[in-house]
């Protein structure tokens, strides 16, 4: 009728589009974020915290040249154990974990030996003591884990990221359509 106006929307002003669609990117980089830390944590967490896998620092020459003193092996229990395989096993007389090769089963027991030894080990666990097979070789991360786990590398080290972190930054300005007018 007469004295009705239509009222026509009007498509919102730029800048609003580009923070709707910064905010859009920034809540997909964190649900990926989060997906990633959770695959992760699934895929290597310690079994000190629940997860699956047991991290061991390589010592000794016994393994020479397959792991050398200072490697991070991941241990990964299975249901079975092989002949061949690189695998840790538990002895009362020490504390970690002996990484060496199985070379025989029989009677329900495995018999080790490292590559480098000209002797078998004188333990022969059983499926139940083997903690797991070498799953995965981080090289000499190792020996880069032993430095920070020292109080005083380790806190030093964990404070400069800290500060780092928070150091305040200069924020630039941003260009907008509305700034050049």
């Amino acid at each position: 009728g007469p004295g009705v106006a239509a009222v026509i929307p009007l498509p919102p002003p730029l800048a609003f589009r580009e923070e709707s669609m910064r905010g859009l990117v920034r809540a997909c980089l964190v649900v990926v974020s989060v997906l990633l830390a959770v695959v992760g944590w699934w895929l290597l967490a310690p079994r000190s915290l629940g997860g699956r896998d047991t991290y061991l620092v390589v010592s000794g020459p016994s393994m020479w040249p397959r792991l050398v003193t200072g490697d991070l092996v991941v241990l990964r229990t299975s249901r079975h154990y092989r002949v061949g395989e690189i695998a840790g096993y538990r002895t009362p007389q020490l504390i970690a974990p002996i990484v060496h090769q199985i070379i025989g089963v029989g009677g329900g027991r495995f018999r080790f030996k490292g590559v480098n030894n000209r002797f078998v080990d004188p333990s022969q666990p059983t499926a139940g003591e083997i903690v797991g097979r070498a799953w995965l070789d981080l090289g000499r991360t190792g020996t880069l884990m032993r430095f920070v786990q020292r109080p005083y590398t380790g806190g030093s080290a964990l404070f400069a990221a800290g500060a780092f972190a928070w150091w305040p930054r200069r924020r630039r300005r941003r260009w907008r359509r509305s700034d050049a007018c």
